[in-house]
């Protein structure tokens, strides 16, 4: 039986977006064959089934669609259920000023009625960098997979398609780890210590959660090594090991252990329509 992105992945998919990918995408590159092809599947399904919308001047180009598609179904790799189907609109700025949204500024905002807001010169620097754990559109995807369930909690729907009572114990599980590690790292936070995640996940679960995925993906192996049982309930939830990828980063970038300056400036703007966002000074 296909799996539901086998629909979407029997179309050739276009050469244009390929170079798309290769140029702007370098984190692509460091995918398996299989994993490469899976991720084209979900693209072709993702700019099928959402609507991009430009503002304040923007331009929907298909790098936009492209760049964005790609890093938001890295997340959906090795899945046999649908996901983001909630998600139905993809709103696209300049920048950091979002004239629909509240009064702060942000990199991006996650809403729970499926609207996700970008600010297209932090999109397109987050995939150029894949190293500094500081990536806008992982985050608000991630707030869209922690709100599929209604609440903005940073416990996602995890167990999918195990029976009710496996489901419980995965929950209860997530929930304990989830606790715990939000804890310790709220705590190092505020007494000034080293850490591989950015300051920002210490402003609540649903920010760890998002924060952490960016990590997750961009240090992974900081990310094992400082939080082992964090990576582990990631890499399950994700079915993904980004630490076994051979990702071989410039001398140091993947090394850092300081919050980046772009998370050191985040404010939390979490109450706008019930979701998640990045802000920015």
């Amino acid at each position: 039986m296909n799996t539901w992105h086998d629909t979407f992945g029997s179309s050739d998919f276009p050469a244009a977006w390929e170079e798309i990918l290769q140029r702007c995408v370098p984190l692509y590159r460091f995918l398996s064959k299989p994993d490469r092809r899976e991720l084209r599947a979900y693209i072709r399904w993702f700019l099928g089934s959402k609507e991009f919308e430009g503002c304040g001047g923007v331009v929907i180009t298909d790098e936009i669609r492209v760049v964005v598609a790609a890093q938001a179904c890295l997340l959906l790799l090795h899945r046999e259920t649908p996901c983001y189907e909630r998600v139905r609109l993809i709103r696209v700025y300049p920048g950091t000023h979002f004239a629909m949204s509240s009064t702060e500024s942000a990199l991006g905002e996650s809403w729970q009625h499926g609207v996700v807001l970008l600010a297209w010169d932090s999109v397109r620097a987050g995939a150029a960098n894949p190293f500094d754990g500081d990536n806008v559109v992982l985050h608000e995807f991630a707030h869209q997979l922690d709100q599929e369930d209604g609440q903005t909690d940073g416990t996602p729907r995890v167990g999918r398609g195990m029976a009710s009572t496996q489901q419980a114990g995965m929950y209860a599980a997530w929930a304990r780890m989830l606790s715990k590690e939000y804890e310790e790292f709220r705590l190092a936070i505020e007494e000034g210590s080293r850490t591989v995640m950015g300051q920002y996940g210490a402003e609540n679960p649903a920010e760890f959660f998002a924060v952490a995925t960016e990590c997750f993906f961009e240090k992974p192996k900081q990310l094992c090594k400082k939080h082992p049982e964090l990576y582990a309930a990631l890499e399950q939830f994700y079915r993904q090991d980004p630490a076994a990828w051979a990702i071989d980063s410039p001398p140091g970038a993947n090394q850092t252990l300081e919050p980046t300056a772009a998370a050191a400036r985040r404010q939390d703007n979490s109450n706008v329509e019930g979701g998640g966002s990045r802000g920015s000074a």
